[in-house]
Protein backbone atom coordinates (compact mmCIF):
# COMPACT_ATOMS: atom_id res chain seq x y z
CA UNK A 1 0.00 0.00 0.00
CA UNK A 2 1.55 3.28 -1.16
CA UNK A 3 1.37 6.22 1.23
CA UNK A 4 -0.70 9.24 0.30
CA UNK A 5 1.59 11.52 -1.70
CA UNK A 6 1.85 15.21 -0.86
CA UNK A 7 2.36 17.42 -3.90
CA UNK A 8 2.41 21.06 -4.93
CA UNK A 9 -0.05 22.48 -7.45
CA UNK A 10 2.63 22.02 -10.08
CA UNK A 11 1.73 18.33 -10.26
CA UNK A 12 -1.89 19.02 -11.23
CA UNK A 13 -0.69 21.62 -13.77
CA UNK A 14 1.61 19.01 -15.29
CA UNK A 15 -1.14 16.40 -15.51
CA UNK A 16 -3.52 18.93 -17.09
CA UNK A 17 -0.89 20.13 -19.59
CA UNK A 18 -0.34 16.63 -20.95
CA UNK A 19 -4.04 16.17 -21.78
CA UNK A 20 -3.74 18.29 -24.92
CA UNK A 21 0.01 18.39 -25.58
CA UNK A 22 2.79 15.87 -26.18
CA UNK A 23 5.61 18.06 -24.81
CA UNK A 24 5.57 20.18 -21.66
CA UNK A 25 8.18 22.82 -20.84
CA UNK A 26 8.75 23.43 -17.14
CA UNK A 27 10.34 26.89 -17.04
CA UNK A 28 10.89 28.55 -13.72
CA UNK A 29 12.90 29.68 -10.77
CA UNK A 30 14.76 27.82 -8.09
CA UNK A 31 13.06 25.34 -5.72
CA UNK A 32 9.66 25.51 -7.40
CA UNK A 33 9.10 21.69 -7.17
CA UNK A 34 9.67 21.16 -10.91
CA UNK A 35 11.73 18.01 -10.37
CA UNK A 36 9.50 16.41 -7.75
CA UNK A 37 6.31 17.22 -9.66
CA UNK A 38 7.64 15.60 -12.84
CA UNK A 39 8.74 12.50 -10.94
CA UNK A 40 5.34 12.30 -9.24
CA UNK A 41 3.54 12.66 -12.59
CA UNK A 42 5.31 9.65 -14.09
CA UNK A 43 5.23 7.61 -10.88
CA UNK A 44 1.44 8.04 -10.74
CA UNK A 45 1.19 6.81 -14.33
CA UNK A 46 3.31 3.80 -13.44
CA UNK A 47 1.25 2.98 -10.35
CA UNK A 48 -1.88 3.03 -12.51
CA UNK A 49 -0.33 0.23 -14.56
CA UNK A 50 0.22 2.12 -17.82
CA UNK A 51 3.41 0.19 -18.55
CA UNK A 52 5.72 2.67 -20.31
CA UNK A 53 9.41 3.40 -20.78
CA UNK A 54 10.76 6.77 -19.61
CA UNK A 55 14.24 7.99 -20.52
CA UNK A 56 15.58 10.66 -18.17
CA UNK A 57 18.60 12.57 -19.43
CA UNK A 58 20.99 15.31 -18.39
CA UNK A 59 24.28 16.49 -19.83
CA UNK A 60 26.47 14.29 -17.60
CA UNK A 61 25.72 10.91 -16.02
CA UNK A 62 27.56 11.95 -12.88
CA UNK A 63 25.22 14.95 -12.60
CA UNK A 64 22.28 12.56 -12.89
CA UNK A 65 23.63 10.48 -10.01
CA UNK A 66 24.20 13.45 -7.71
CA UNK A 67 20.88 15.18 -8.40
CA UNK A 68 17.99 13.36 -10.07
CA UNK A 69 18.82 9.88 -8.84
CA UNK A 70 18.97 11.15 -5.26
CA UNK A 71 15.56 12.83 -5.66
CA UNK A 72 14.13 9.65 -7.19
CA UNK A 73 15.45 7.57 -4.30
CA UNK A 74 14.10 10.04 -1.72
CA UNK A 75 10.64 10.04 -3.30
CA UNK A 76 10.25 6.26 -3.53
CA UNK A 77 11.53 5.83 0.04
CA UNK A 78 9.39 8.64 1.47
CA UNK A 79 6.17 7.29 -0.03
CA UNK A 80 7.16 3.60 0.21
CA UNK A 81 6.89 2.98 -3.52
CA UNK A 82 8.20 -0.46 -4.58
CA UNK A 83 11.08 -0.11 -7.07
CA UNK A 84 13.23 -2.81 -8.66
CA UNK A 85 16.15 -3.26 -8.49
CA UNK A 86 17.27 -1.44 -5.36
CA UNK A 87 18.58 2.01 -6.29
CA UNK A 88 22.38 1.97 -6.49
CA UNK A 89 24.35 4.81 -8.18
CA UNK A 90 27.38 2.50 -8.59
CA UNK A 91 25.50 0.18 -10.93
CA UNK A 92 26.62 0.59 -14.60
CA UNK A 93 23.04 0.64 -15.90
CA UNK A 94 20.71 3.06 -14.12
CA UNK A 95 17.40 1.47 -15.07
CA UNK A 96 14.60 0.86 -12.56
CA UNK A 97 11.07 -0.52 -12.66
CA UNK A 98 7.93 0.67 -10.89
CA UNK A 99 4.90 -1.57 -11.43
CA UNK A 100 6.13 -2.65 -14.86
CA UNK A 101 7.17 0.84 -16.08
CA UNK A 102 10.84 1.56 -16.73
CA UNK A 103 12.63 4.66 -15.41
CA UNK A 104 16.03 4.83 -17.15
CA UNK A 105 18.65 7.49 -16.34
CA UNK A 106 21.24 8.47 -18.97
CA UNK A 107 23.94 11.10 -19.34
CA UNK A 108 24.52 12.67 -22.74
CA UNK A 109 28.21 11.90 -22.26
CA UNK A 110 27.17 8.29 -22.96
CA UNK A 111 25.47 9.17 -26.22
CA UNK A 112 26.30 5.83 -27.85
CA UNK A 113 24.00 4.04 -25.40
CA UNK A 114 21.33 6.72 -25.49
CA UNK A 115 21.06 7.15 -29.27
CA UNK A 116 20.30 3.50 -29.83
CA UNK A 117 17.46 3.59 -27.31
CA UNK A 118 13.73 3.98 -27.95
CA UNK A 119 11.23 5.17 -25.37
CA UNK A 120 7.60 6.15 -24.87
CA UNK A 121 8.47 9.29 -22.91
CA UNK A 122 11.55 11.44 -22.36
CA UNK A 123 12.52 13.90 -19.66
CA UNK A 124 15.34 16.36 -20.36
CA UNK A 125 16.49 17.76 -17.03
CA UNK A 126 18.27 21.14 -16.97
CA UNK A 127 17.54 21.55 -20.67
CA UNK A 128 19.67 24.70 -20.95
CA UNK A 129 22.71 22.39 -20.81
CA UNK A 130 21.51 20.41 -23.85
CA UNK A 131 21.95 21.28 -27.54
CA UNK A 132 19.20 21.17 -30.15
CA UNK A 133 21.01 18.37 -31.96
CA UNK A 134 21.02 16.25 -28.82
CA UNK A 135 17.35 17.00 -28.17
CA UNK A 136 16.41 16.07 -31.74
CA UNK A 137 18.15 12.70 -31.35
CA UNK A 138 16.06 11.99 -28.24
CA UNK A 139 12.75 13.19 -29.65
CA UNK A 140 12.99 11.22 -32.88
CA UNK A 141 13.24 8.00 -30.85
CA UNK A 142 10.24 8.83 -28.64
CA UNK A 143 6.81 7.41 -29.45
CA UNK A 144 4.59 9.63 -27.27
CA UNK A 145 6.18 12.77 -25.78
CA UNK A 146 7.95 14.21 -22.80
CA UNK A 147 9.03 17.11 -20.66
CA UNK A 148 11.93 19.56 -20.46
CA UNK A 149 12.72 21.53 -17.30
CA UNK A 150 15.11 24.43 -16.83
CA UNK A 151 16.01 27.65 -15.06
CA UNK A 152 16.17 30.25 -17.89
CA UNK A 153 19.65 31.51 -16.96
CA UNK A 154 20.40 32.60 -20.53
CA UNK A 155 18.14 34.17 -23.16
CA UNK A 156 19.66 32.41 -26.18
CA UNK A 157 18.69 28.75 -26.43
CA UNK A 158 16.63 26.50 -28.71
CA UNK A 159 14.24 25.65 -25.86
CA UNK A 160 12.59 29.07 -26.20
CA UNK A 161 11.57 28.25 -29.78
CA UNK A 162 9.82 25.00 -28.84
CA UNK A 163 6.81 26.85 -27.43
CA UNK A 164 5.97 27.95 -30.99
CA UNK A 165 4.94 24.37 -31.80
CA UNK A 166 1.26 23.50 -31.50
CA UNK A 167 2.00 20.32 -29.53
CA UNK A 168 4.02 22.13 -26.84
CA UNK A 169 2.87 24.04 -23.78
CA UNK A 170 4.86 25.86 -21.11
CA UNK A 171 4.34 25.91 -17.35
CA UNK A 172 5.86 28.79 -15.41
CA UNK A 173 6.73 28.32 -11.75
CA UNK A 174 8.62 29.97 -8.92
CA UNK A 175 9.53 29.19 -5.33
CA UNK A 176 6.08 30.53 -4.39
CA UNK A 177 4.58 27.38 -5.93
CA UNK A 178 6.36 25.28 -3.32
CA UNK A 179 4.34 25.09 -0.07
CA UNK A 180 6.98 22.88 1.56
CA UNK A 181 9.93 25.26 1.20
CA UNK A 182 11.70 26.13 4.50
CA UNK A 183 11.72 29.79 5.52
CA UNK A 184 15.51 29.94 5.37
CA UNK A 185 15.55 29.07 1.66
CA UNK A 186 12.71 31.50 0.95
CA UNK A 187 14.68 34.27 2.64
CA UNK A 188 17.77 33.34 0.63
CA UNK A 189 15.93 33.55 -2.69
CA UNK A 190 14.15 36.77 -1.72
CA UNK A 191 17.45 38.32 -0.64
CA UNK A 192 18.27 38.71 -4.37
CA UNK A 193 15.32 41.04 -5.00
CA UNK A 194 16.73 44.56 -5.49
CA UNK A 195 14.76 46.19 -2.70
CA UNK A 196 16.21 49.10 -0.77
CA UNK A 197 16.88 46.85 2.23
CA UNK A 198 18.58 44.12 0.18
CA UNK A 199 20.70 46.69 -1.63
CA UNK A 200 21.75 48.06 1.75
CA UNK A 201 22.59 44.53 2.95
CA UNK A 202 24.59 43.84 -0.23
CA UNK A 203 22.55 40.78 -1.24
CA UNK A 204 20.50 42.29 -4.09
CA UNK A 205 21.10 41.09 -7.63
CA UNK A 206 18.71 41.76 -10.50
CA UNK A 207 19.87 38.82 -12.63
CA UNK A 208 19.59 36.27 -9.82
CA UNK A 209 16.19 37.59 -8.81
CA UNK A 210 14.92 37.53 -12.41
CA UNK A 211 16.07 33.97 -13.14
CA UNK A 212 15.94 32.14 -9.80
CA UNK A 213 13.31 34.22 -8.03
CA UNK A 214 10.83 35.16 -10.77
CA UNK A 215 11.74 32.33 -13.16
CA UNK A 216 12.12 34.73 -16.10
CA UNK A 217 14.83 34.44 -18.73
CA UNK A 218 17.75 36.85 -18.65
CA UNK A 219 20.94 37.36 -20.58
CA UNK A 220 23.93 35.75 -18.86
CA UNK A 221 26.60 38.39 -18.41
CA UNK A 222 29.20 39.40 -15.86
CA UNK A 223 30.82 36.03 -15.22
CA UNK A 224 33.57 36.23 -12.64
CA UNK A 225 35.71 33.62 -14.42
CA UNK A 226 35.28 33.95 -18.18
CA UNK A 227 38.18 31.64 -19.07
CA UNK A 228 39.01 28.21 -17.70
CA UNK A 229 39.75 24.76 -19.09
CA UNK A 230 38.47 21.26 -18.40
CA UNK A 231 41.29 18.72 -18.58
CA UNK A 232 41.48 14.94 -18.24
CA UNK A 233 43.81 14.68 -15.25
CA UNK A 234 46.45 16.38 -13.16
CA UNK A 235 49.59 16.90 -15.25
CA UNK A 236 52.57 14.74 -14.37
CA UNK A 237 54.84 16.62 -12.02
CA UNK A 238 52.13 18.92 -10.64
CA UNK A 239 52.69 20.17 -7.10
CA UNK A 240 50.08 19.74 -4.40
CA UNK A 241 49.24 23.11 -2.86
CA UNK A 242 46.65 21.67 -0.50
CA UNK A 243 42.91 21.27 -0.14
CA UNK A 244 40.20 23.91 0.14
CA UNK A 245 37.27 23.08 2.43
CA UNK A 246 34.02 25.04 2.56
CA UNK A 247 31.52 23.88 5.18
CA UNK A 248 27.80 23.48 4.57
CA UNK A 249 24.95 21.38 5.89
CA UNK A 250 21.20 21.72 5.26
CA UNK A 251 20.92 24.24 2.45
CA UNK A 252 24.53 24.48 1.29
CA UNK A 253 26.96 21.81 0.21
CA UNK A 254 30.20 20.96 1.96
CA UNK A 255 32.89 21.16 -0.71
CA UNK A 256 36.45 19.83 -0.65
CA UNK A 257 38.71 20.68 -3.59
CA UNK A 258 42.22 19.39 -4.28
CA UNK A 259 44.40 22.21 -5.60
CA UNK A 260 47.64 21.62 -7.53
CA UNK A 261 50.07 23.89 -9.35
CA UNK A 262 51.88 23.31 -12.65
CA UNK A 263 53.43 25.61 -15.26
CA UNK A 264 51.73 28.84 -14.08
CA UNK A 265 48.37 27.11 -13.79
CA UNK A 266 46.20 25.82 -10.95
CA UNK A 267 44.50 22.45 -11.36
CA UNK A 268 41.35 21.70 -9.39
CA UNK A 269 39.62 18.42 -8.55
CA UNK A 270 36.33 18.11 -6.72
CA UNK A 271 36.53 15.49 -3.97
CA UNK A 272 33.47 16.25 -1.82
CA UNK A 273 30.31 18.14 -2.75
CA UNK A 274 27.35 17.15 -0.61
CA UNK A 275 24.78 18.44 1.87
CA UNK A 276 24.06 17.19 5.39
CA UNK A 277 27.60 16.09 6.18
CA UNK A 278 28.58 16.09 9.84
CA UNK A 279 32.22 16.57 10.77
CA UNK A 280 32.47 12.85 11.46
CA UNK A 281 31.26 12.23 7.89
CA UNK A 282 33.86 14.62 6.48
CA UNK A 283 36.53 12.85 8.55
CA UNK A 284 35.43 9.43 7.27
CA UNK A 285 35.30 10.50 3.62
CA UNK A 286 38.70 12.19 3.77
CA UNK A 287 40.20 9.05 5.31
CA UNK A 288 38.69 6.96 2.51
CA UNK A 289 40.14 9.43 -0.01
CA UNK A 290 43.54 9.11 1.72
CA UNK A 291 43.91 12.89 1.97
CA UNK A 292 47.49 13.91 2.76
CA UNK A 293 48.43 17.56 2.94
CA UNK A 294 47.31 20.89 4.36
CA UNK A 295 43.61 21.70 4.43
CA UNK A 296 42.52 25.35 4.27
CA UNK A 297 38.99 25.80 5.54
CA UNK A 298 36.31 28.41 6.10
CA UNK A 299 37.46 30.30 9.20
CA UNK A 300 33.83 31.14 10.02
CA UNK A 301 33.56 27.54 11.32
CA UNK A 302 36.18 27.42 14.13
CA UNK A 303 34.38 24.61 15.94
CA UNK A 304 34.42 22.37 12.86
CA UNK A 305 38.07 23.20 12.21
CA UNK A 306 38.97 22.31 15.79
CA UNK A 307 37.03 19.03 15.67
CA UNK A 308 38.79 17.94 12.48
CA UNK A 309 42.14 19.06 13.88
CA UNK A 310 41.60 16.86 16.96
CA UNK A 311 41.00 13.94 14.62
CA UNK A 312 44.51 14.43 13.27
CA UNK A 313 43.99 16.56 10.18
CA UNK A 314 46.44 19.32 9.30
CA UNK A 315 43.80 22.02 8.95
CA UNK A 316 43.68 25.78 9.43
CA UNK A 317 41.18 28.55 8.84
CA UNK A 318 41.75 30.80 5.84
CA UNK A 319 42.46 34.47 6.47
CA UNK A 320 39.42 36.65 5.89
CA UNK A 321 38.78 40.34 5.75
CA UNK A 322 36.73 43.07 4.12
CA UNK A 323 38.36 42.55 0.71
CA UNK A 324 39.31 38.88 0.95
CA UNK A 325 36.79 37.65 -1.63
CA UNK A 326 37.85 40.15 -4.27
CA UNK A 327 41.50 39.63 -3.41
CA UNK A 328 41.17 35.85 -3.71
CA UNK A 329 39.35 36.09 -7.04
CA UNK A 330 42.00 38.42 -8.45
CA UNK A 331 44.74 36.08 -7.24
CA UNK A 332 43.09 33.07 -8.89
CA UNK A 333 42.80 35.00 -12.15
CA UNK A 334 46.58 35.44 -12.24
CA UNK A 335 46.89 31.73 -13.01
CA UNK A 336 45.46 29.52 -15.71
CA UNK A 337 42.49 27.70 -14.19
CA UNK A 338 42.04 24.02 -15.07
CA UNK A 339 39.24 21.80 -13.78
CA UNK A 340 39.73 18.04 -13.78
CA UNK A 341 37.09 16.16 -15.80
CA UNK A 342 34.40 14.75 -13.53
CA UNK A 343 34.39 17.72 -11.16
CA UNK A 344 30.83 18.40 -12.22
CA UNK A 345 29.65 20.70 -9.45
CA UNK A 346 32.81 22.79 -9.53
CA UNK A 347 32.50 23.09 -13.32
CA UNK A 348 28.89 24.19 -12.89
CA UNK A 349 29.95 26.85 -10.39
CA UNK A 350 32.55 28.34 -12.72
CA UNK A 351 29.91 28.53 -15.49
CA UNK A 352 27.47 30.47 -13.29
CA UNK A 353 29.51 32.47 -10.74
CA UNK A 354 28.74 36.12 -11.48
CA UNK A 355 29.36 39.65 -10.34
CA UNK A 356 26.35 41.14 -8.58
CA UNK A 357 24.27 43.84 -10.27
CA UNK A 358 21.95 46.56 -9.04
CA UNK A 359 18.42 47.05 -10.37
CA UNK A 360 19.75 49.15 -13.26
CA UNK A 361 22.08 46.33 -14.32
CA UNK A 362 25.23 48.10 -13.14
CA UNK A 363 27.93 45.70 -12.06
CA UNK A 364 28.85 45.85 -8.39
CA UNK A 365 32.18 45.15 -6.74
CA UNK A 366 31.16 41.88 -5.13
CA UNK A 367 30.13 38.53 -6.64
CA UNK A 368 26.72 36.99 -6.00
CA UNK A 369 26.75 34.67 -2.99
CA UNK A 370 25.67 31.64 -5.01
CA UNK A 371 27.35 28.88 -7.03
CA UNK A 372 30.48 29.34 -4.96
CA UNK A 373 30.99 26.52 -2.44
CA UNK A 374 33.76 24.80 -4.37
CA UNK A 375 35.13 28.12 -5.61
CA UNK A 376 35.35 29.39 -2.03
CA UNK A 377 37.35 26.30 -1.11
CA UNK A 378 39.74 26.94 -3.99
CA UNK A 379 40.04 30.56 -2.97
CA UNK A 380 40.97 29.65 0.61
CA UNK A 381 43.77 27.38 -0.57
CA UNK A 382 45.10 29.74 -3.24
CA UNK A 383 45.16 32.73 -0.91
CA UNK A 384 47.08 30.84 1.76
CA UNK A 385 49.61 29.22 -0.61
CA UNK A 386 50.08 31.58 -3.54
CA UNK A 387 49.18 34.91 -1.94
CA UNK A 388 51.58 37.53 -0.63
CA UNK A 389 52.52 37.89 3.03
CA UNK A 390 49.94 40.67 3.32
CA UNK A 391 46.86 38.59 2.70
CA UNK A 392 44.14 41.21 2.73
CA UNK A 393 44.48 44.32 0.62
CA UNK A 394 42.17 46.63 -1.25
CA UNK A 395 42.31 45.49 -4.87
CA UNK A 396 42.02 48.20 -7.54
CA UNK A 397 39.01 47.88 -9.83
CA UNK A 398 41.20 47.61 -12.91
CA UNK A 399 42.68 44.39 -11.54
CA UNK A 400 39.23 42.91 -11.04
CA UNK A 401 37.93 43.74 -14.50
CA UNK A 402 35.03 45.70 -13.07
Amino acid sequence: MVKKIKASRLLSKTQEAFKNNTIVLHEGGSRSTKTWSIFQHYIFKALKGEGFTLTIVRDKLTWIKTTLLKDFEEIVELFEIPVYPEINPRRPEQEYSINGSEFAFFGLDYADKLHGRKQDYFWVNEAMEVSKKEFDQIEMRTSIGGVLDYNPYNDDHFVFDLVKRNDVTKIKSTYRDNPFLPDKIIKKIESYEPTAENIKQGTADQYMWTVYGLGEKAKLEGLVFENYNVVDAFPEGSKLLGYGLDFGYTNDETALIEVRYFDKGIFLKELIYSKKLLNKDIDRIMKNLKIEGKIYADSAEPKSIEELSRKGWDIQGATKGADSIRYGIDLMKQYGINIIEGSINLDNEFRKYRWAEDRQGNRLQNPVDAFNHGIDGVRYCVMETLGSEVKITTVPHWQLGL
